[in-house]
């Protein structure tokens, strides 16, 4: 049993299975990423996930293309952030009760809506949903390793790590992305200096929701091709913890997201090979969050007590 797991770890469909699962924690994780760029914290990633996997699948089975489901799914996610901005910035309700509430009850407003328009509460299975496919990229898919691992994926996956390097220049590189960094910073600073906060708090907010639904409908869409109750699992908790392990550093960010698919992975190889309770096995990825997070913060709290780094 153990030989089978460990030859399991070291093949290529392990790493084919790590990119395929690491696509929907980083659009997660970027999506924390954004908004906490202008001071926004969004720990709604969750929910948005949920949202937007269900409009992917019910967009692209009422209209038969599933890249109307795609933008039905990202409508979906900016609907979701514009009512929290709305609330908290207009209203002045708090965001993190907000975002609390839409996480609690996501899951239920997502069954009762399927049970509504599938008669099921369990998965939309008896939808016929047109997804969308893997591509081959020319050229790479003919080089040895590297055209099996990284050609022939889904093709949500390519627009994910073609959204990190672009959201790395946007952030970085322009003068809108430096802005909206000033606006996390010190909003009082950058008010003084011009810059409009709120409207940049609320650009963020939209891109967090875009990426954030784009998560949940590469599940429903591309890896499990329908949308079932319970599906994105933490997923986007997931990219929350990566945005917390990074602490504002873009490519650490990236790095915790696909050490947590990682650990996804495992889970999924140890619960079909080995005679470990079914439960334990899943929990895998969450302990993984949790001992990172704890390390993470020893750390942090040594570094403070040494003077290395201003306490937060």
């Amino acid at each position: 049993m153990l030989s089978s797991i460990f030859s399991t770890l070291f093949s290529m469909k392990f790493l084919i299975t790590i990119v395929r699962l690491a696509t929907p924690i980083v659009f997660a994780a970027i999506g924390t990423f954004i908004a906490a760029q202008s001071g926004i914290g969004n720990i709604a990633i969750e929910s948005i996930m949920t949202f937007a996997a269900l409009a992917g699948v019910l967009g692209s089975y009422l209209s038969g293309s599933p890249w109307i489901g795609v933008l039905t799914g990202m409508a979906i996610g900016v609907v979701t952030v514009m009512l929290i901005a709305f609330f908290s910035m207009k209203l002045g309700a708090n965001a993190f009760l907000i975002m609390i509430a839409l996480n609690t009850f996501a899951d239920s407003v997502a069954i009762f809506v399927m049970f509504l328009m599938t008669g099921e509460k369990g998965t939309t299975a008896s939808l016929t949903t047109p997804i969308l496919g893997s591509w081959d990229i020319p050229i790479i898919k003919d080089i040895p390793f590297i055209g099996e691992v990284f050609s022939g994926q889904l093709t949500l996956t390519y627009i994910c790590w073609l959204i990190v390097i672009l959201l790395f220049i946007f952030i970085y590189k322009t003068p809108t992305g430096m802005r909206l960094r000033a606006c996390g910073l010190n909003p009082d600073a950058a008010r003084t200096a011009g810059i409009n906060v709120e409207r940049l708090q609320v650009l963020s907010l939209v891109l967090s929701g875009i990426f954030a639904a784009l998560g949940g409908v590469y599940l429903s869409l591309n890896y499990l091709k329908i949308y079932s109750r319970g599906m994105v699992s933490g997923q986007g908790w997931m990219g929350v913890s990566a945005n917390g392990i990074a602490a504002g550093n873009y490519w650490i960010l990236i790095l915790s997201a696909i050490i947590f698919a990682v650990f996804r992975a495992v889970s999924i190889i140890f619960s079909s090979n080995s005679a470990l309770p079914t439960d334990l096995v899943n929990a895998i990825p969450y302990i993984a969050v949790f001992v990172i997070l704890t390390a993470v913060s020893i750390i942090n709290y040594y570094r403070v007590k040494r003077g290395k780094v201003e306490e937060q």
